[in-house]
């Protein structure tokens, strides 16, 4: 997929611009993505944060667990998580992307939180708990 990549929330109040594709795509189930989405698991992206521009729109920021998830104000759709307010890197919820099958991830993480009736894909690497060997 070619640059720049565009994203948004449910209702499209929220619009975003990625200047580079993401990279190191994951299915999460920890539970606090699962909490945070109300769904079983989430597939993020990585990108730089100077790669990263709001179009329009607010963002409701959470800090949870020690770490910064950011919702579209307007509806609530999960779109962005990073470690802190400064991390140089945000994960982007991929299904937010306007061509999410553009960009499938490429491992499974905290598995140890997997519900028992979410089968995995086996041909991808699967970890109990963060990236361990990546």
């Amino acid at each position: 997929m070619s640059v720049p990549i565009e994203g948004g929330c449910l209702c499209g109040g929220v619009r975003y611009r990625l200047q580079t594709a993401p990279a190191r795509l994951s299915d999460c189930h920890c539970i606090d993505c699962r909490r945070a989405s109300a769904a079983p698991f989430v597939t993020w992206g990585e990108v730089s944060r100077d790669e990263i521009e709001l179009l329009s729109g607010e963002l409701r920021k959470v800090n949870h667990a020690g770490r910064l998830r950011s919702f579209a104000y307007c509806c609530g759709t999960p779109l962005f998580f990073q470690e802190n307010e400064y991390s140089q890197s945000v994960d982007v919820t991929v299904a937010s992307l306007d061509h999410p099958e553009s960009y499938p991830p490429s491992v499974a993480i905290w598995t140890e939180d997997r519900l028992p009736w979410v089968a995995l894909d086996h041909t991808r690497p699967a970890f109990r708990r963060g990236r361990e060997t990546q």
